[in-house]
């Protein structure tokens, strides 16, 4: 299947981050955030990408992002059992 949308050029020019192709850096945010919903896992987005897994993880660092969420609560419960290790 194929989908076409329609980008004005200066657009393109203001997400242009780490791919080349205009097409692969979209195809690129749809997969992380698809990630990031969990529909869909790290290994299916590299699959449809066509790139490797270690190179999609250093692609998501650089837009700040994790394949790996952490909410605030599980933050919070590991600072407590640094604290209490330390204690």
């Amino acid at each position: 299947m194929q989908v076409i949308i329609d980008v004005p050029d200066s657009f393109l020019k203001e997400i242009s981050f780490g791919f080349l192709k205009p097409e692969r850096e979209i195809k690129f945010i749809l997969a992380v955030k698809l990630v990031e919903a969990g529909r869909i896992s790290t290994g299916r987005a590299v699959e449809w990408l066509g790139i490797s897994k270690p190179r999609f993880l250093q692609e998501m660092g650089r837009y700040g992002l994790s394949a790996f969420p952490i909410d605030d609560e599980t933050i919070e419960k590991d600072i407590i059992n640094v604290k209490e290790s330390i204690s």
